[in-house]
């Protein structure tokens, strides 16, 4: 006879299409029932997962997927879920994993509930990130207290949560992820001669090392750092070319300033790209990923096609996923704002990777990926907490 099953709910307000694998995966859980719950759409330009895999079974990649609507107040800083707490009523369900954000209303409502039904709570989450003081430390750390167990993004938090006096037994690392499975086919068709073919069909001049980013073109990603470190590196004799792969508010600024330093012939941009295998092809005939502001998912888009990242070192204004970058293993870390050393650690990492082979390169950047930036390795540590 099977024995029953743990019944959890994973709470998010939309559910972006990169996150589809690591739902699939916890939803194949023989053990453990996950059922999402989020609202159809986004409130911003971010894609979303596509609504038809509510309704396929879960053999075939479907999703568990329940709906409420998203309602924001006061200048879409406050959020509450309607229809949340009545799906909590209506389902016995024997915990729940939220987004642990202290801004959504629905959120503090639903927990106390399921405290008070003797339910589990988690928190998928940022964490704390630097040290903080005042009345929102004070609501946060009393929020973080609520919960069972609380779901990290990355090592750094967990350890400014235990040195601002939160248990360490409470606090689980579970890094993030893409769509792992995709990103693994697509690897195994990378070849020289696609890589050539792709630097042609780029750049004039395609010998010349290609720096790249790929994300969303905003401004606070300090992207014109890349057009001025190229100016510097091209004065200096070393030319490079720069691929924008992306579309957003900063795309007529950056083509500006490429035009005023006369980088016309070395910056292509590309635009925005959904297509994994043509992200995989653009990403793996490039040598370096620049990200001069907070870099997250870039760094794993980029390592899980085996190309080496580049971003800044002021971890109190970092993403998670800056903690995937192993200087001169798999990329770098440049003093933060400074234009100088951003154009001197371009110019250390080629002549370090001078010495590795392509193929060493790839394998470095592989390794942190498949050890711990996939989805079967979230599953695994979100199914171990919820086993306790």
């Amino acid at each position: 006879m099977k024995n029953q099953s743990n019944k959890i709910a994973i709470i998010y307000h939309y559910c972006a299409h990169y996150r589809l694998g690591i739902f699939q995966e916890l939803m194949q859980t023989a053990d453990i029932d996950y059922t999402l719950i989020s609202d159809k759409e986004s409130d911003n330009n971010i894609k979303t997962i596509n609504l038809k895999y509510a309704n396929l079974p879960l053999k075939e990649g479907g999703l568990r997927w329940l709906f409420v609507k998203n309602k924001n107040y006061i200048k879409n800083k406050f959020l509450y879920q309607k229809g949340l707490l009545s799906l909590f009523k209506r389902n016995d369900f024997d915990g729940a994993i939220f987004l642990g954000n202290i801004y959504y209303l629905s959120t503090w409502i639903s927990v106390f509930y399921l405290k008070l039904k003797g339910k589990k709570v988690y928190y998928w989450t940022h964490g704390v990130t630097s040290n903080e003081k005042g009345i929102k430390w004070w609501l946060r750390k009393f929020f973080y207290s609520l919960s069972d167990q609380v779901f990290l993004y990355g090592e750094n938090a967990k350890k400014v949560m235990i040195d601002n006096g939160f248990e360490e037994n409470k606090l689980t690392a579970i890094y993030n992820s893409l769509d792992y499975e995709t990103q693994l086919i697509n690897r195994n068709n990378i070849s020289n001669n696609l890589i050539d073919k792709t630097r042609k069909e780029l750049f004039d001049n395609p010998d010349n090392p290609i720096l790249f980013f790929v994300g969303r073109l905003t401004f606070y990603k300090q992207l014109d750092l890349i057009l001025k470190a190229t100016k510097n590196l091209h004065a200096k004799g070393s030319k490079v070319n720069v691929l924008f792969i992306g579309d957003g508010e900063a795309n007529e600024s950056l083509k500006k300033l490429t035009k005023e330093y006369n980088l016309n012939n070395f910056v292509n941009f590309f635009g925005a790209v959904y297509d994994e295998t043509e992200l995989c092809r653009l990403v793996s005939a490039s040598d370096l990923c620049v990200s001069p502001g907070e870099v997250g998912l870039t760094a794993i888009t980029s390592l899980g096609y085996g190309t080496p990242v580049l971003s800044h070192d002021n971890f109190n204004h970092q993403m998670p996923e800056y903690e995937a970058i192993l200087p001169k293993i798999n990329g770098d870390l440049f003093k933060k704002d400074s234009i100088d050393d951003l154009t001197n650690k371009i110019e250390s990492w080629f002549t370090l990777s001078n010495n590795l082979t392509r193929e060493k390169i790839r394998a470095n950047c592989y390794k942190i990926i498949d050890e711990k930036y996939n989805p079967k390795n979230q599953a695994r540590l979100i199914n171990n907490c919820i086993r306790k």
